[in-house]
């Protein structure tokens, strides 16, 4: 659900009112001329979070976009979202417009890709719009003393991005061809243990499947790959 009309926004807001959080913008940093972490903060209700949910926000009477929050604490009444200013639609407009005391509304938490907390090694793979998801994970991942593996496709004028976001990660260009020479490069005993892992495959949708094609062809079972496209060729919002 991107877009509906305005009378079912409303609607929702009526119907699902116990999920609907109003937050004001408590804090904005550019950590990057691109990037921009901003922190809301209101009554989130009572919905436990699990690490790698999304939450919607309503962006205008008819527009939703959903967002991984690196922090989503119900006790502070805080969610903190990475926001990658890319200007090729309303969702990156509206995030760019965000200032301190600005007001909006967050329907969630939920989604399907969740932090598996019972897996030794976790396995995050995706482009700028999944900084804020593996910023999230990553927290959860050392607290338990796991391991992870973080590999993103960025435009070179990003790269630095790894470290201003907090993350270590091994950075390609965005192709198939580099994404396979890592995969057939991986050392043979070190994927023993790693076919195994959980692995985090967000970003653009067709990207995703790709990636989760070459997964399957190296013996990675399907129900420890879970998935989060943030957007795809030709669509508006996700």
């Amino acid at each position: 659900m991107s877009k509906v009309p305005k009378w079912v926004g409303d609607t929702i807001e009526i119907v699902f009112r116990n999920q609907i959080h109003p937050v004001e913008v408590s804090a904005v940093e550019y950590l990057s001329d691109k990037l921009k972490k901003v922190v809301f903060k209101g009554n989130l209700g009572e919905n436990p979070f699990t690490p790698g949910q999304v939450v919607k926000f309503r962006i205008s009477d008819t527009e939703y976009r959903h967002y991984t929050p690196v922090k989503y604490d119900i006790n502070q009444g805080i969610c903190e979202v990475l926001f990658y200013l890319h200007g090729k639609g309303i969702g990156s407009i509206w995030a760019e417009n965000l200032k301190i005391g600005d007001f909006s509304k967050i329907l969630g938490p939920g989604g399907f890709l969740k932090y598996k907390e019972e897996s030794k090694y976790h396995f995050l793979w995706g482009d700028e719009t999944s900084l804020g998801l593996f910023k999230c994970l990553k927290e959860s991942i050392l607290q338990n003393q796991q391991e992870y593996l973080c590999l993103l496709e960025l435009e070179k004028e990003h790269h630095n991005w790894v470290s201003l976001s907090g993350l270590t990660a091994d950075v390609i260009d965005k192709s198939e061809e580099d994404l396979q020479t890592y995969l057939n490069d991986f050392n043979e005993k070190c994927w023993k243990n790693w076919q195994n892992a959980t692995f985090y495959l967000s970003g653009r949708a067709g990207s995703i499947q790709s990636f989760r094609k070459m997964l399957r062809k190296k013996g990675v079972k399907s129900q420890n790959i879970q998935t989060e496209p943030y957007w795809a060729n030709g669509k508006h919002g996700l």
